[in-house]
């Protein structure tokens, strides 16, 4: 059954990690044959893989490890095993200088041949698995980065070797030569941090080739991004004309500035939450509902409010409107997580390019979107000295850190009131 041991980096040996061929005497095959497999021995443990090949135990040659050269079809069978041992050393070579050696670690890249090396086949790989999951969303968001980022490379295969800081950069670079925003290249970064993570953690990179800045190290830095595409609140005066809009001179902008006023006055409700709120969620005098975003489960998931006067009056314009939802934006052909997602996504870019029109109407020089009626919440009641606590709370942060970055950069009018104590 034995046969010669494939002749593996030294390190891999020194490590006790060996590789060979052999051929299964114990189990059989239809005309007398005996699969051939590979096999791999580390830390005393056997892991087996068919080579999709078998032979007689006489044509067997457990020395060489392959079939003996005048056995019929020998040529064809040890012509595989030779294609197959060049790539069990390549993966070796790989874990070893990466250091992270294991069955496990080779069990993930020969398995996954196309998506060890290359960054777009990896991402194409971590889609397949989110839409199985049914993670429509974030299964859009790590295709759109790939299909730029496929863009940049012209095609080509990415390695992950190659995936470093200057290329991050040059991508960089190549975005905002296509008119792409801080806020966008935030997005495709953010993304690609996410991949690096999950292919370091699956042996495919080593941390020690981490592209990003972090405290230690040098780095592609996300955090400039952030500060480019910094959402604004929008000063109490501005606020007070957008609750004062005349619906009756603009009709055709009605219903985007009652969804601005609605995540305003729902603690900055997201747009995607908003769209998936059903009649069932209100519940004596309150909407209960959960984030999509969060992905919690349990009771501790749930966000509770009161529906205000404003918020009613709100509702009320919608009501009887015949969908399933409370607001006009989903109906009963939109059945999955997928097509929701995408008619969502479509009625954000429409309510946004009307809210910019909003704006323009009522003479603000700000910016409106749905995202700021979210910032405007929390920086209000930071106005009011209502506690950060009690505001992440409110909005549905998992984590304090996330609601303090909201207030972090404080409009200027906060700043002359400090200049004022001077």
């Amino acid at each position: 059954m034995a046969g010669a041991s494939i002749n593996l980096n030294p390190k891999a040996k020194a490590d006790g990690f060996s590789a060979r061929f052999v051929c299964l005497t114990g189990k059989d095959l239809k005309g007398g044959l005996h699969p051939i497999r590979l096999q791999l021995i580390h830390n005393l443990k056997v892991k087996r893989y068919s080579t999709g090949e078998a032979c007689t135990p006489g044509q067997w040659d457990a020395d060489a490890g392959r079939m003996k050269p005048r056995a019929k079809g020998a040529a064809h069978v040890n012509g595989v095993l030779s294609e197959l041992e060049s790539r069990v050393k390549d993966i070796v070579d790989a874990l070893v200088v990466h250091r992270s050696l294991s069955l496990e670690s080779f069990e993930k890249r020969y398995r996954k041949a196309k998506a060890t090396g290359d960054v777009l086949a990896y991402i194409a790989d971590l889609v397949v698995n989110m839409e199985g999951k049914g993670k429509a969303g974030n299964a859009a968001t790590y295709r759109n980065t790939a299909r730029v980022l496929r863009r940049f490379t012209e095609g080509r295969e990415l390695p992950f070797a190659d995936l470093t800081a200057a290329t991050l950069e040059a991508f960089d670079e190549h975005l905002r030569g296509h008119g792409c925003t801080g806020g966008g290249i935030s997005v495709y970064m953010r993304t690609l941090r996410a991949v690096v993570g999950k292919a370091t953690k699956a042996g495919l990179m080593h941390r020690d080739q981490y592209p990003f800045e972090t405290k230690l190290s040098s780095g592609y830095r996300i955090a400039d991004l952030s500060s480019e595409n910094n959402p604004r609140p929008i000063a109490d005066a501005d606020m007070d004309k957008v609750k004062r809009f005349p619906f009756h001179v603009h009709p055709h902008l009605a219903e985007t500035v009652r969804y601005f006023l609605f995540s305003y006055y729902s603690g900055g409700m997201n747009f995607a939450d908003i769209a998936r709120l059903k009649p069932s969620d209100l519940k004596d005098g309150r909407i209960v509902y959960k984030r999509q975003k969060t992905k919690r489960k349990g009771r501790d998931a749930e966000l509770s409010f009161k529906v205000s006067e404003p918020v009613a009056e709100i509702l009320a314009a919608f009501d009887g409107h015949g969908g399933p939802y409370l607001f006009p934006f989903l109906g009963p052909e939109h059945v999955t997580e997928k097509q929701q997602k995408t008619r969502i996504d479509k009625c954000l870019k429409r309510v946004n390019r009307e809210l910019k029109e909003v704006a323009e109407v009522l003479g603000l020089d700000a910016k409106l979107t749905t995202y700021v009626a979210r910032h405007t919440f929390a920086t209000t009641l930071n106005w009011k000295d209502v506690s950060v606590e009690v505001i992440s709370q409110r909005m549905g942060h998992k984590n304090i850190a996330t609601t303090r970055a909201y207030l972090k950069r404080l409009p200027n009018k906060v700043l002359d009131e400090v200049d004022e104590l001077l």
